[in-house]
């Protein structure tokens, strides 16, 4: 498979141009753009989701997750906590995924989605990167995180299912992997260009 991404590159992750660049595009695109966007009331403790469709999948991801390293207490809150974007027109949340989020955990979840869930990305392509980085998160304090972070984003991808306020597919942007800060939000190629990644074409 090719990603024409290089997965070697390391642009600057806290890029505040990228992520300014993103916006606008989005904007330009599908009008008004909500940031750091709480989707009500969506439980990320697997027991809350006990009798509900997505249960057993849910489950699965989960246990798949605790097996990696042993760490079944990495859920610390009740609610997912704030999307990066959400788009109202097209009830639809985009997800900005720093260097930390591939890891071996994330390429696990990935490896358990059911392939009737619909994503905003491609889930090949993205287990390919989770492989490449395998990063891993060293905070002593939080020694589950990649575990934590993989099945938060889990819940994210879900959330079509989960909630009447996001409908469509959720999209996944990788920074870092790709200056998104060259981009000219005016240049109609530069625009055709950020589609074509928007939609998982790397």
């Amino acid at each position: 498979m090719k990603i024409i991404l290089d997965l070697t590159q390391r642009h600057n992750t806290r890029c505040s141009d990228c992520k300014d660049v993103i916006r606008t595009m989005l904007g330009n695109l599908y009008g008004v753009v909500k940031m750091k966007y709480p989707v009500r009331e969506i439980p990320v403790r697997i027991e809350a989701y006990k009798g509900h469709q997505s249960y057993g999948v849910l489950k699965k991801i989960f246990e798949a997750l605790t097996k990696i390293r042993g760490h079944k207490d990495f859920v610390r809150i009740n609610n997912l906590q704030r999307c990066d974007f959400y788009l109202p027109k097209e009830k639809r949340i985009i997800e900005l995924d720093e260097y930390q989020h591939f890891t071996k955990a994330r390429s696990i979840s990935l490896s358990n989605y059911p392939t009737s869930l619909k994503l905003g990305y491609d889930k090949k392509i993205y287990k390919a990167i989770c492989e490449a980085k395998d990063q891993h998160d060293n905070d002593k304090d939080c020694v589950f995180r990649d575990e934590q972070r993989a099945w938060y984003d889990t819940i994210r991808d879900f959330l079509p299912l989960l909630s009447g306020e996001v409908v469509k597919p959720t999209i996944r942007i990788p920074i870092g992997l790709f200056d998104w800060c060259s981009l000219n939000p005016n240049n109609k190629k530069d625009v055709e260009r950020f589609k074509t990644f928007l939609y998982g074409k790397y």
